[in-house]
């Protein structure tokens, strides 16, 4: 008989998987979605982010809910909605409708999320949560995997019949109403609520290196997206206009970020927390200057593999070390801000990078990425050194 600890494990893995089928389940149909609704193709992009919008508005209060509650209620009613709101738009035919549903989606998402992470760091320590943390971004990369190629073969019959995948969670969420244990009490190991502190000081205590964990965040969903929207079109020009296809593209990144991510638990046990996204951060730059120069679509799929191992080394790390900084009872919280600065980053993709396909092309949309990886490389060394020299002590470092 499989004991209630694993179970539990399955639920937080097939979980992980809905935070990249939000999106990536019909990003090879975009194409054929742009015709069917009649929109631009600078408009398009808004569907497959919108959700990221209202994710970023309410994971603050979906945390705060899941700090003061518990996670077990959040996490069941927030998978079933999750599964009822993508699933809708199998009978969606408007594109402002469309944009609604994708609103209760990301709301939806929020409690996902964070659900995720709050259980992973109140049920591990040490080693075993790196390792945990690292098959969470493994099952969500090989959901990567699997959901663009479903999503590129059902939208060869119809752009509507991806959405039905999203009602997977529906089951998901009644299994969880059996094997995640209720609230419990937090054994803390530092400040917490019942000595004042608050989340505003906890930010104070750790300005730079919070505002490197979450700029960590904000920058990768960024990044992300712009190869989600912008990979297809710029595949077209190399004559790949197959969602199957365009879909085959897009394993290669998360298929990367799945093998690394799977092994990062061996990766956290030789190297820094510094050290790991620095080396991320790196491989951004060189992933996005291969896109930008590329010839030959072979290129491009060295390119997006390479993204995604920075994925794959950026997700874990920032997931564990926010766990690091802040007390159990504020987990909930500051893992939910992740969530806020990914997603906003997801959906401010399309709108910073929409002008810039227009003045310079789709080739200058990969080469201002290549510099903000650059950019980003720089700041995080910087501010890096300076947490070092200041508090040598910084657990995790």
């Amino acid at each position: 008989m499989i004991s209630s600890k694993r179970l539990t494990l399955g639920v937080i893995l097939s979980s992980a998987t809905l935070t990249i089928m939000a999106g990536s389940i019909i990003a090879p149909v975009l194409n054929v979605m742009r015709d069917g609704l009649e929109v631009a193709p600078s408009s398009v992009g808004l569907i497959i982010t919108t959700h990221g919008l209202f994710m970023a508005l309410f994971s603050p209060l979906l945390g705060s809910i899941i700090d003061r509650k518990g996670v077990r209620r959040p996490f069941i009613f927030s998978l079933i909605g999750y599964g009822l709101a993508g699933g809708s738009g199998l009978l969606i035919n408007s594109y402002w409708m469309l944009l609604v549903s994708r609103a209760c989606l990301g709301i939806a998402l929020a409690g996902v999320f964070a659900a995720i992470n709050v259980l992973i760091l109140n049920n591990y320590e040490g080693g075993d949560r790196d390792k945990v943390m690292g098959w969470r971004g493994s099952a969500q990369s090989f959901g990567g995997v699997l959901w663009p190629l479903i999503g590129g073969a059902l939208g060869g019959f119809s752009w509507h019949f991806p959405f039905a995948v999203y009602m997977l969670a529906i089951p998901i969420g009644l299994l969880t109403m059996r094997v995640v244990p209720g609230p419990v009490t937090h054994h803390q190991s530092g400040p917490s609520s019942d000595n004042g502190t608050t989340v505003f000081k906890l930010f104070k205590q750790n300005p730079i290196l919070l505002m490197i964990i979450y700029g960590l965040m904000f920058f990768a969903n960024v990044l992300l997206y712009v190869i989600v929207i912008f990979l297809p079109q710029l595949l077209e020009t190399f004559g790949v206009s197959s969602t199957f296809r365009i879909g085959m593209f897009l394993t290669a990144m998360t298929g990367s970020a799945g093998v690394t991510a799977f092994i990062y638990g061996k990766i956290r046990s030789r190297f820094s927390y510094p050290t790991i996204v620095l080396t991320a951060v790196a491989i951004w730059s060189m992933a996005f200057t291969i896109i930008s120069q590329a010839s030959d679509s072979r290129f491009i799929v060295v390119s997006i593999a390479l993204f995604g191992v920075s994925q794959g080394l950026i997700m874990p790390t920032v997931m564990v070390w926010i766990g690091d900084v802040v007390p159990p009872s504020f987990r909930g919280r500051f893992a939910s801000y992740l969530g806020t600065f990914g997603f906003i980053g997801q959906f401010l993709s399309p709108i910073l990078f929409a002008p810039i396909l227009i003045m310079i092309g789709l080739k200058g949309v990969f080469i201002i990425g290549a510099g903000i990886g650059v950019t980003w490389f720089f700041l995080c060394l910087l501010g890096l050194r300076h947490v070092n020299s200041t508090k040598p002590h910084m657990k995790g470092d």
